[in-house]
């Protein structure tokens, strides 16, 4: 665009926004791509000083400093509108070196003391809403607060970010930071930053607990059909995030931030019962859905030759396959020495579109880099017989490409990420993994399909792919190649509205959302069920805990897992004890009590691949896949994992994801929930037939902090959340348990490669 046009286009906007505040968005979008224009340009007085009064007015004075590089200068002549601009940017600085910008300062303003504040905020990815409710805690000064993310991975970010940033050090000096489903001892203030899973567990072990601000970010997976899945089936998580919400709103006293990305909002022609879920706990809704403050640009490259995206760049195509313009696309962002997010729809694809790159493309060079050898070195060495040298991820690594899906094992995510933020990396291929508040530095995204895994994009999954294109602070405009048609056609559809199950009378619902559903949103049918469960529950026909806690799953089947309990012969309760005593005292594994366990619970598995794995069996063994997975993931853990599955696959990359799939997804929540739920009940039971306080009888609680944390104690435990290798958390584990045994750790450590031991440094710093 012409430099003249894009300014008066800018300040035309600028004066019409101050008339009507709907045109903020368009006038956001035109003041930053005159920014755009101007960013490479030689500055004079008279360009600085037109370019100050553009961000300030558009509300961003970021878009001029620090963003513009103007280091620090100060304008010669201070005029009344450079002291305005002065005054606002001071308006806008909430801490030391913390500056927000006019819309978050809007929202923050919101929150007042003495009144209950409760806000439902949908915006763009760019919008800075997590870094916003730091802001929020900060000024209100709340004693206990909780903030719910979906994945470990955010929950792993936001722990670096606090004992990292100076800008967070005064979470660090005011809060203990909890994020362990354990019993804990409660400080004066507390912050405790879990996903839903993880608070429900920690409820289940800290009822007392009181707070007063809660932040439950990607609030869209509440309603099943908006979880990013690539298979078309029901998903648990969004059961665990409306019982967690029910929890964390339950008392009125409570203020709460719900936030989410582009999340359509109902109007009165067109409700939902999301929107009653809002209005029953009193949220205001705010809308900045619109207010990209990173401009994208859409750049549709599935047919076209030649595309001028800038007076600068000009693409060319010589290919219409969209292998080929993949790798033309690549090469000419590389050539230009830009980075770039390439979306695919699978883990495999991700990984079938990195190996194109590497064979197909000759621009795509070895890496020298320190950090990339040294991360690579340690996977290489991850399986047996050195086959991780022969994994994509590794391969790609030295290649500049960065493989990120959910089947990486999370601290490989993270240092993936890292050096693609650090630029050591150029490419980054992923799966929706990277919508979930992934932060990184890319101008460009490629879109490659339409789909994720066999269901189709929603125009809400399209948007938040679209939004990883540019970050603030770091571009003014962001673009998205789209080499699918039917991504653009995804674009272009009807905003869908999101569901509450527990406010949504015309649904049907499982036994856990009609017990904690109101009966104005239940059928005559559903409000009978309600009352059956009740009485069941007040029947006396197993304690009352074995209701109240584990609420995914049903009362029923509790009590069908009690009764099986209830049935045990002398001879099961010795292999019980016999697997209590084998983890606790030798940490390895007793088969048959293992075995026992996953037949106890195989009637009430909802899960197919748990269940495939209690079911099934090796021919020449008496037990099942699922026993013989567990014990190797005790002995050896992910690694372990890893070589059962490429002795069965025959393929080192089915195999890995094949693994990661049980580890992360399989075992760490539906075995750890289902093998709870026994525990659970097996120790009320115990605790009824000995007459004894159920605290007195042992459990398989050692087994179960096993099979979730990687790790046996509570450090351990803190460095699995924080990001760490096996190995690594293993040699936490060791310290703590040999406090003055120095020559075992310092044993351990040693046997540590390169990365691992950086690890440990890095690790330190937050321990």
């Amino acid at each position: 665009m012409d430099k003249s046009k894009a300014a008066a286009d800018a300040v035309k906007l600028i004066n019409q926004a101050k008339e009507d505040s709907n045109l903020q968005p368009l006038m956001i979008k035109a003041v930053c791509s005159f920014f755009d224009i101007m960013k490479g340009e030689e500055l004079s007085p008279a360009d600085r000083l037109f370019l100050h009064y553009l961000a300030n007015q558009a509300g961003l004075p970021q878009y001029y400093y620090p963003m513009l590089n103007v280091g620090e200068y100060v304008d010669e002549e201070v005029t009344l509108q450079t002291f305005s601009n002065y005054i606002n940017e001071s308006s806008l600085i909430v801490g030391e070196g913390v500056m927000l910008h006019r819309y978050q300062k809007e929202l923050l303003e919101r929150f007042k003391r003495g009144q209950r504040n409760r806000i439902f905020l949908s915006a763009s990815t760019s919008f800075g809403k997590t870094f916003l409710t730091y802001e929020i805690v900060r000024k209100m000064e709340y004693t206990n607060v909780a903030f719910i993310f979906p994945t470990l991975s955010l929950l792993s970010e936001n722990l670096f970010k606090i004992h990292l940033l100076p800008e967070y050090k005064w979470v660090k000096d005011n809060y203990v930071i909890h994020t362990l489903s354990d019993k804990e001892e409660i400080s004066e203030r507390n912050l405790f930053i879990f996903t839903p899973e993880r608070f429900l567990s920690f409820l289940d072990k800290n009822k007392e607990i009181q707070l007063d601000f809660v932040f439950v970010d990607e609030i869209y997976k509440l309603d099943n059909s908006f979880i990013i899945d690539e298979v078309a089936q029901e998903n648990e998580r969004d059961v665990a995030y409306r019982i967690a919400l029910h929890e964390l709103l339950k008392h009125p006293h409570v203020d709460s931030l719900l936030a989410g990305p582009y999340i359509a909002l109902p109007t009165e022609d067109n409700q939902s019962s999301f929107k009653t879920f809002l209005d029953h706990y009193g949220f205001v809704v705010v809308n900045y859905n619109h207010y990209e403050i990173v401009k994208k640009r859409e750049v549709e490259a599935f047919d076209k030759q030649a595309i001028e995206i800038d007076n600068t760049f000009h693409l060319t195509f010589t290919s219409d396959s969209k292998r080929g313009r993949l790798i033309q696309l690549v090469t000419q962002l590389l050539n230009r020495g830009e980075n770039a997010i390439v979306y695919c729809s699978t883990k495999a694809s991700t990984e079938k579109y990195a190996k194109i790159l590497i064979d197909e493309n000759e621009h795509i060079e070895d890496v020298d880099s320190e950090e990339v050898m040294r991360l690579t070195n340690h996977i290489d060495s991850l399986f047996a017989n050195g086959r991780g040298a022969q994994w994509i991820v590794s391969k790609a690594l030295k290649k500049g490409i960065g493989i990120h899906h959910g089947s990486v094992p999370k601290y490989i995510q993270q240092e993936i990420i890292s050096l693609f933020n650090q630029n050591i990396l150029k490419i980054l291929i992923c799966t929706t993994t990277i919508t979930e508040g992934v932060n990184t530095t890319a101008k460009n995204v490629i879109v490659l399909s339409g789909k994720k895994g066999r269901k189709d994009l929603k125009k809400f999954d399209a948007q938040n792919i679209e939004g990883r294109a540019g970050r603030f602070m770091q571009h003014y405009q962001g673009r998205v190649f789209i080499l699918d048609k039917k991504f653009a056609d995804r674009m272009n559809e009807e905003d869908e509205l999101l569901q509450h199950k527990f406010f949504d009378k015309n649904i049907d619902k499982k036994d856990v959302d009609i017990v904690l559903s109101d009966s104005n949103y239940l059928t005559i049918k559903q409000r009978n069920r309600k009352k059956l469960l009740e009485a069941i529950k007040e029947s006396g026909i197993m304690p009352k805990a074995c209701f109240e806690e584990f609420r995914t799953i049903s009362y029923i089947d509790k009590i069908y897992l009690y009764n099986t309990i209830y049935s045990f012969s002398a001879k099961d309760h010795e292999k019980i004890t016999e697997l209590i005593k084998c983890y606790v005292g030798l940490k390895k594994s007793y088969l048959p009590g293992l075995e026992l366990i996953c037949q106890t619970i195989r009637p009430i598995i909802k899960n197919d691949k748990l269940l495939y794995l209690v079911e099934n069996g090796n021919n020449q063994s008496s037990n099942c896949y699922l026993v013989g997975m567990i014990s190797a993931f005790i002995s050896k853990g992910f690694s372990g994992s890893v070589n059962y599955y490429i002795r069965k696959e025959g393929d080192v990359d089915k195999g890995v994801r094949r693994a990661a799939d049980f580890v992360f997804n399989m075992l760490r929540y539906q075995v750890v929930k289902y093998f709870g739920l026994f525990n659970l009940l097996y120790k009320q039971f115990e605790s009824t037939r000995k007459d004894v306080n159920v605290d007195e009888v042992n459990g398989i609680e050692a087994l179960l902090l096993r099979l979730e944390y990687s790790a046996d104690t509570r450090l351990g435990r803190r460095v699995s959340d924080i990001g760490a290798s096996f190995n690594v958390v293993k040699y936490y584990d060791i310290k703590e348990n040999n406090p003055d045994n120095s020559s075992i750790v310092v044993e351990h450590y040693n046997q540590l490669d390169d990365y691992e031991k950086y690890n440990i440094t890095k690790i330190n710093q937050i321990l």
